[in-house]
Formats: structure tokens, sequence, C-alpha cells
């Protein structure tokens, strides 16, 4: 580590690979004695991965976010001012940066060694998870964005091999060797359970990307560095955005209105083409982190109460109002909310 400096890390990977998982799983090994930074960003204007982080400053770690964009957009001011406010007023020991799973990590290396940060920060091992089963479907193998998350990995991690196969667990692996330039660390894992020690790791000298200007193309995406207000009872705020070759949509509700979780579950189970759900809601005395993958899901607790909120995310536009009426359905009547 270079005296002085700052080590950050990015923990990249494609949607719904775990990024957010090992990201928990990593924070709760962190040095009890040392204050770490988490900047998250989402595709979606409702951002949805902070949730599980509620109440973790006590605990010397905060957790920024800049949502309803990409911060791989070299002009992407929202970004380089989280980055400068976390730098000032948090002073952390280390800096960890997830960026949106269509995000392309070269202009975010590029902002972190320029002129401005190059002096502050210790750019440390950049970690890219990905799902066996994405990597075994052509259209993922294909996606310009997907490739280059993997060509600039320092460390190269098949996350969910629990629920891959083991010969296209073992496939995949046999194919991360033979790459070039090399990975410095391949490995396999479940449910995101990485090393910390594998944060450490010292970077490969000038890793290129093979699709540099994969989405420059494509910015119809929006950034929002502002926390959306909280809603009336029976007034969710809809956001949609997209970009990237995705399109999202998503939801708050107000904390006053609780979702029944079995209709919430039979409602994500019944979603036709949309390829990720992820959302933060109340559900009586309790609430949720449920997040959805091509039918899987994951279920958790969380400390968040400000309000219930859900995102969507497909490769095409979808009937979205038909998609709220349908998380309406999903509410306690007035009458039943008595009784919570």
């Amino acid at each position: 580590m270079a005296l002085n400096k700052i080590p950050v890390n990015l923990i990249t990977g494609f949607l719904g690979v775990g990024k957010t998982t090992a990201l928990q799983n990593i924070l709760k090994r962190k040095p009890a004695d040392e204050r770490w930074a988490v900047i998250i960003n989402e595709f979606g204007a409702v951002s949805i991965d902070h949730t599980p982080f509620a109440g973790a400053d006590e605990n010397g770690l905060v957790v920024k976010e800049v949502a309803g964009g990409c911060i791989c957009c070299t002009a992407n001011l929202p970004m380089q001012m989280t980055l400068t406010l976390v730098l000032r007023q948090v002073k952390p020991h280390r800096i960890l940066i997830e960026p949106t799973g269509m995000g392309h990590p070269e202009a975010i290396l590029d902002m972190l060694r320029g002129k401005f940060l190059k002096d502050v920060l210790d750019i440390r091992a950049t970690v890219c998870l990905v799902d066996p089963r994405q990597w075994d479907n052509e259209d993922y193998r294909e996606h310009e964005t997907f490739i280059d998350q993997i060509t600039l990995a320092d460390v190269l991690i098949a996350n969910k091999v629990d629920l891959a196969s083991e010969a296209l667990t073992q496939n995949f692996l046999e194919w991360a060797k033979a790459l070039f330039p090399p990975k410095i660390l391949i490995g396999a894992v479940e449910q995101g359970d990485i090393d910390p020690n594998w944060l450490n790791i010292e970077p490969f000298p000038n890793r290129k990307a093979l699709h540099p200007h994969a989405h420059e193309h494509e910015h119809h995406h929006h950034h929002h560095s502002d926390e959306l207000p909280i809603p009336e009872v029976g007034k969710p705020l809809m956001r949609e955005s997209h970009g990237l070759g995705r399109y999202s949509c998503g939801w708050v509700f107000s904390p006053d209105e609780v979702f029944e979780l079995p209709k919430l579950k039979a409602w994500i189970a019944s979603l036709q083409n949309v390829e990720r759900v992820k959302g933060a809601f109340r559900t009586g005395v309790d609430w949720v982190l449920i997040n959805a993958v091509r039918g899987e899901f994951t279920i958790e607790y969380l400390a968040y109460r400000r309000d219930s909120r859900v995102e969507c995310i497909s490769a095409n536009p979808l009937p979205w109002k038909t998609l709220e009426d349908g998380l309406k359905g999903c509410l306690l009547s007035v009458s039943e909310m008595k009784t919570v």
C-alpha cells in the first residue's frame, strides 16, 4: 500500500451477479478500528442497494449512493462530487466502489488515476464477479460491457457456484485461466463470500478494455443525486429511466403502507420479460429486501425504515402502469393496516 494514500477497489459484475451481497460479506470482516466508505451506483432513478446498509454509520462505515445513471460516464460530475465529499468529510481508510451492473469500469479507473486523485488514492485490485450461468449465455458473452468487466478485472470470481452445475463452473474457470493478460487471482465462491484479503492485491499494470467505447453512443439515462421525497399514502412515486440497452422503472411508497409478503412473491413470480426485481418493503412490523433474478428469490430483513421502494429492469420497455397496479394489489387495505 502506498504511504498515506487511501486504497480503493472497484467491485464490478453484470446485473444480478451478487455484488451487493459480496460487499456485505466483505464489510462484516472490516477491521473494527477503520472507517470505510462505500459508493454505490445504480442504473435506475430509484436506488435500492443502499438499504441493506442502513444504520451502518455507527460501525465505521459510510455509504453514499449515486443513483439514476452510470458512474462510468467520463463527465459524471455527481460521482466526482460524491468521491470528493467522501475524501474530505469521511477521511476513510478504504473506499469500495460498486458501479451499476451495466457500467463500464475503464472510465472510472481513468478518473481514479487522474491528476486530481492520483496522489490521494492507491488503486487496488478490481474485483469482478461472474455468474457462470450468465457466461454460458451467448447474449452475455457477446455483450461488450460484460466482456470488458472481465477484461479489466485483476481478481475474477465465479459467484453463485452453488446454483451452477459443477461442469459449467469448471468450464468457466478453465476459460478464465486462459485469458491474457492473466488474472492475478481466479476463484469460485457461494453467496458472494469473498476473502477481504483479495482487496489488497496489486493491480496488473495497464490493463486495456477491448471495447472502451461500448456505451458512449447511448446516454439516455439521467443522473439524480437527490433523495426522492417520501410520498403520501396511495400516491407512490414512479421514475423511469433507460440506457445501455436496458429499461428501468422504480416506485417509492409511503412508509405507512404495508405489503403482504406472499402477494409480493406471487407478483414477482408472475412478471414476464423482467430481468431483475429488487425492492425494500414494509411487511408488517418487519422490513425486508427482496432480490429476484430469473425467478430466484433472496429475502433478508432490513433495518431500513424510510419508505418502501422497488425497481424493475428489462431489456425492453414494459407496461409500467400495469406493473404499478400489480404492486398496489400487494398492499394491505386500510382496515387491515389498523391491525398491524
